[in-house]
C-alpha cells in the first residue's frame, strides 16, 4: 500500500478533513522525493518479504512432500499379520530379518494392545 502511494503520480486524500476524496497532481519535487523514498526504504523491504515468503512457501511444500513420502512408505513386514507370524515359525531367514528390524526387542513392544496382552510388555525396557 505504501509503495503504491509513493509511486502514484497523484495525491489522494482519504477522510482527513473537508477535502475528503480529493485528488491532486504531485509536483516534480514531490514525485522525485516519493520515488527516492520508495527506492531507498520500501522496495528493499518488499524484496526481502518476497524472498522470505518464497523460502517459507518452498519449505512448506518440501515438508508436505517429505511427510507424504514418509507416511506412504510401508514397513518391510507387518509384525502382526497372522500369515507373517505363521511364516516366522518355520522360516529362520525371515525370523532373522524380523529380529534385526526390532533391534533385539520383542516386536509387541511397539503396540500398546499387544504389549498389554503380553502382561505389561515384559522385556520392552
Amino acid at each position: 500500500y505504501i509503495g503504491s502511494r509513493l509511486q502514484s503520480k497523484v495525491i489522494e486524500y482519504e477522510e482527513t478533513g473537508w477535502y475528503d476524496g480529493d485528488f491532486e497532481q504531485k509536483s516534480d519535487a514531490e514525485k522525485a522525493r516519493d520515488l527516492f523514498l520508495y527506492r531507498s526504504n520500501v522496495k528493499p523491504v518488499e524484496e526481502r518479504l518476497k524472498k522470505f515468503s518464497l523460502a517459507v512457501g518452498g519449505a512448506w511444500v518440501a515438508s508436505c512432500l517429505a511427510l507424504n513420502v514418509a507416511s506412504s512408505s510401508n514397513p518391510i513386514f507387518n509384525q502382526y499379520d497372522p500369515r507373517m507370524l505363521e511364516k516366522l515359525s518355520y522360516d529362520d531367514k525371515v525370523a532373522g530379518v524380523v529380529a534385526r528390524e526390532s533391534n533385539g526387542r520383542p516386536t509387541y513392544c511397539e503396540n500398546r494392545y499387544y504389549r498389554t496382552v503380553a502382561n505389561g510388555g515384559q522385556g520392552c525396557n
